[in-house]
This record gives C-alpha cells, sequence and structure tokens, in this order.
C-alpha cells in the first residue's frame, strides 16, 4: 500500500472511533451499575414474577411533568437549569406492608424496603428517552454501601427545611409544610435551588455524567398520596 492510500484509511479509521467514542458518551449518563438496557421495544412494567411483590404502575412522563420545575434564578456562569421526567413509577402501599427507605448506588436500580422486612429492587430499561419495563424483583436487605459524599451548603437561617441527604453532590431539602422538595446542583458553594418539585420526598438518588455538567436523579416520596419513584435528566 502506498503512502497516500495509508493516509487516506487512517484518516478513515480515526473519523471512525471519533464516531464511535462520541456516541457512548452521549449516552454514558444513562448506564448506571445494573438493571438496566435498552434494547427493544418494552411496555411500561413487566409482567410481574413475583405474585407478593408490591403492585408496580407506570405513570406517563407528562402526567407528572408540572410537578417539577426549574428554578428561574439559577445561572452557573452562561448555563442554565434543566429538569426533565424521563421515568415515573407507582408503587402499591397496604397497612401491612408500606415503603420505610430507598436507597441505591446510582440512580438505577432502586432498592425498597417493606414496613414488614421484605426488600424489592426496581429496575427499568432506557429507550427512546423515556424509561420502560419496570418491574420488582425479591433483593437482600443489607441496607445501603456507605459512600463519600462532600458537605452541601445548607439553606439560609430562618428557612424551615429538612435535610433528606444527598448523592453524587446534589442535595436535597424537604419543606414539610408545603410538602415540596429542593435540589441543589454538585459543586455549589452557597445554598442555590436547581429545581424543586411538588412532592414530599424521603429519598434522593443520582448519578452523574462523566463528562458533561449534568445527569440523572431518582426522588422517591409521595405525588397525591401514592408512594412514586421518578427519574429526572438533569442539567446544571
Amino acid at each position: 500500500m502506498n503512502n497516500k492510500a495509508s493516509a487516506s484509511a487512517l484518516a478513515r479509521a480515526t473519523a471512525g472511533i471519533t464516531i464511535a467514542v462520541a456516541a457512548i458518551s452521549a449516552q454514558a449518563q444513562f448506564v448506571p451499575p445494573a438493571g438496566y438496557s435498552g434494547n427493544g421495544s418494552r411496555p411500561g412494567v413487566a409482567v410481574p414474577s413475583d405474585p407478593r411483590a408490591p403492585s408496580l404502575a407506570r405513570i406517563p412522563d407528562a402526567a407528572v411533568s408540572n410537578v417539577f420545575r426549574v428554578d428561574p434564578t439559577y445561572k452557573r456562569g452562561l448555563a442554565v437549569g434543566r429538569a426533565k421526567v424521563v421515568g415515573a413509577f407507582a408503587i402499591a402501599e397496604t397497612s401491612k406492608a408500606h415503603v420505610v427507605a430507598a436507597w441505591s448506588p446510582g440512580f438505577l436500580p432502586v432498592t425498597i424496603s417493606l414496613s414488614d422486612g421484605r426488600c424489592y429492587v426496581l429496575q427499568a430499561d432506557y429507550e427512546g428517552g423515556t424509561l420502560s419495563n419496570g418491574r420488582m424483583s425479591k433483593a437482600g436487605c443489607e441496607g445501603p454501601r456507605k459512600f463519600y459524599e462532600p458537605a452541601v451548603p445548607p439553606p439560609p437561617p430562618g428557612h424551615s427545611l429538612r435535610f433528606i441527604g444527598a448523592a453524587w453532590g446534589y442535595g436535597a431539602w424537604v419543606d414539610d409544610r408545603a410538602k415540596v422538595t429542593i435540589v441543589t446542583a454538585p459543586g455549589a458553594t452557597t445554598f442555590k435551588p436547581l429545581f424543586t418539585a411538588r412532592m414530599a420526598s424521603s429519598t434522593i438518588m443520582a448519578m452523574n455524567s462523566p463528562d458533561s455538567p449534568g445527569g440523572n436523579v431518582t426522588l422517591v416520596g409521595k405525588i397525591k398520596g401514592r408512594l412514586t419513584v421518578v427519574t429526572l435528566e438533569v442539567g446544571y
């Protein structure tokens, strides 16, 4: 092969690799540790494999989108905040089995601990910008693994907000009287709300993109009285 042909082949190969890397990076924030794929068309929820598992229902994204509101005053340099619902699941609770805790190493899968001592893991697939094929399977109740979380800036004095947790730098506070959750972005040095949710959340979980200021946040809490697990794609 002459030098010109070799150079041409190398250029084509380099371009192909660049395109492939760009495609992988574009999807990176949607890849949690486990329980998540995007192969084929999927229903909102899968056929239950465990008859004793809590009933699971897929809530249309549009039905809960108005629950979330990006704070219009949020700025990070020239960047503004964004938050879009990509999945919402309602978990049926009973007087004998209600959710007492939830955790995840990322934003999915989510382990749900019930008051009767059982634990289930909520998994879902990502396809076409939304979560589908939600399913609950029996899991151990070992509790969440401990990860280092840097301190997040507290709200100013005089605000009756209850801190519920931090994940991947995101902080979450609840106004119990108003039943509103406030989420702050990673890297903030002062209390600066990124978005609010008209829900009384109990837990926040998250995972950031490795190459852009954004990621996915999952909140667990009550929306209109229903225990709901909501995942959002956010940017800050």
